[in-house]
């Protein structure tokens, strides 16, 4: 049975998965993937954005109906790069689109937790190990994935079997694993998003994004929850930093005059700033990891990647459902005249992904978003509790005798003041602007990547060859071997006679 915080999933009865064998195809290509593929440095030196796959078009001057986005119809001017491809889209397999989500965002064993125990290791929200970083470890980023087959959450549980999960051949079956049981399905069909949405001749998808969402495409879409860290961060910036929030208008503390004074709150951090800091942590560094990790992937197995912002994060998200339905998002209805910074501000996918955010169905007062992010660290089968430990259930970090002495450290606990100061600032910023976080929108989606089978005779036609090679510059060994190591027993399209 999954105990299940929003953002961090986990089973105290600790029942690890059965072995599913991959069939020997698919072992193979594990196999590939993770020994015969060009080393990190040398993916970094031929890693691009490659953005025309199969059955992609590129300024022909002529209209199309986008049956998956509304059936808009459309018309691209005629350019220079002219290109209609003439192939049938070809969407990535079940192994390709497991490897990388995997490599996205995946599970890898437990992090090393490495902070002093005086001095804010109780920071950390959960000990399990992806294969990207995050503030706290809040594990607060999840992949939306949108492909022929329909719209998915990709989150796999918090439970880890090693300190290090994959190790050898043997652990490679853990892939399609993580993908097959950590995927929610949450439509039949693609978002409403593709090219020309909005009204006029306005495009809130971003005027170069023609081939956003196309069939035969797997168009990722990360999917950040600030508010976790927003109200976690409270904690040990009151408690160890030394900060307070103040209110940008007069700048006085946010309700925590009291506890202003040296060895407490010392230094004000107007509200704002506190936000903005937040916006780069979740959906900025930990996103920004994740969308590189999945540029590599694609480098080192040869298929396409194209990443980009400049989307509009609400509209892919839902907060426009009379434009797109999106991701189906939800939105609080807030006050104009509480609201200086006219943002929105969505609370998440019902049942599916709810940020933490006050009001909302999920929290609805300060005291539940805070008592949560609190108290997520010591329940039962958490990783700092006293009964049933995660780090003694999953074998790290800790030694079994080391964990029992962090566990039982007066230091673990924040101090009853921090606490207060955190409840208190929090009240304060909804009694004045309605919603905790205030100036920026707690969910946000507005790093995105799309994944493809390249047509690799738009290169070849239009992009200049390297000296002594026949073929487009950006036509590397494991794009030209990439279905004859992924699509065995498949016509490769572009092998040349």
């Amino acid at each position: 049975m999954a105990v299940t915080t929003e953002h961090v999933r986990y089973r105290p009865d600790n029942q690890p998965p059965a072995k599913e064998n991959p069939s020997p195809s698919e072992q193979e290509q594990l196999t590939h993937a993770f020994t015969k593929t060009p080393s990190v440095f040398q993916l970094l030196s031929t890693v691009r954005s490659r953005r025309v796959g199969m059955g992609y078009r590129y300024e022909t001057g002529e209209s199309e109906t986008l049956k998956w986005s509304q059936n808009r119809t459309v018309t691209s001017e005629k350019g220079p790069l002219c290109w209609k491809s003439p192939h049938e889209p070809h969407a990535l397999t079940e192994l390709e689109t497991a490897l990388v989500a995997w490599a996205a965002c995946g599970p890898n064993g437990v992090v090393a937790a490495d902070l002093p125990v005086t001095g804010n290791l109780n920071t950390f929200l959960c000990w399990a190990g992806r294969t990207i970083p995050a503030p706290c470890n809040d594990t607060a980023v999840d992949l939306f994935i949108c492909n022929d087959e329909g719209t998915f959450l990709y989150r796999p549980n918090a439970e880890r079997a090693a300190p290090v999960e994959i190790t050898s051949e043997d652990d490679y079956w853990k892939i399609l694993n993580w993908y097959r049981d950590g995927v929610i399905k949450i439509s039949d069909t693609r978002p409403d998003i593709g090219a020309d949405l909005g009204p006029g001749l306005s495009n809130l998808t971003g005027p170069w994004q023609y081939n956003i969402n196309r069939p035969g495409s797997t168009y990722i879409v990360p999917v950040a929850d600030l508010g976790f860290e927003w109200f976690n961060l409270l904690l040990p910036f009151f408690e160890y930093d030394h900060f307070y929030l103040s209110d940008p208008e007069t700048g006085e503390p946010c309700g925590t005059q009291e506890f202003v004074k040296p060895g407490m709150l010392e230094v004000p951090c107007p509200v704002p700033v506190y936000d903005q800091l937040l916006l780069m942590a979740t959906p900025g560094h930990q996103v920004g990891a994740l969308i590189q990790n999945i540029r590599l992937a694609a480098e080192a197995t040869g298929l396409g990647a194209w990443v980009f912002c400049g989307t509009f994060s609400d509209l892919v998200l839902g907060g426009y459902p009379d434009i797109a339905k999106g991701l189906g998002f939800k939105y609080l209805d807030r006050d104009p005249a509480k609201n200086p910074s006219k943002v929105m501000t969505g609370y998440g996918l019902p049942g599916i992904k709810e940020a933490m955010v006050v009001p909302s169905p999920q929290y609805p007062t300060p005291e539940s978003a805070m008592t949560e992010v609190y108290e997520m660290r010591f329940r039962r089968g958490a990783h700092f509790a006293k009964e049933d430990n995660w780090a003694v259930r999953n074998n790290g970090p800790y030694k079994a005798e080391v964990m029992e002495e962090i566990v039982e450290h007066p230091k673990m606990k924040y101090q009853d003041w921090t606490r207060e100061a955190a409840l208190r600032t929090a009240q304060y910023i909804v009694d004045k602007w309605g919603a905790c976080p205030a100036f920026v929108n707690p969910v946000v989606a507005q790093f995105c990547a799309q994944i493809h089978h390249l047509d690799l005779d738009f290169y070849r036609k239009y992009q200049v060859t390297l000296p002594g090679d026949d073929e487009a510059f950006l036509i590397t060994d494991q794009i030209k071997n990439h279905w004859k190591q992924f699509h065995k027993g498949e016509v490769d399209p572009f092998a040349r006679k």
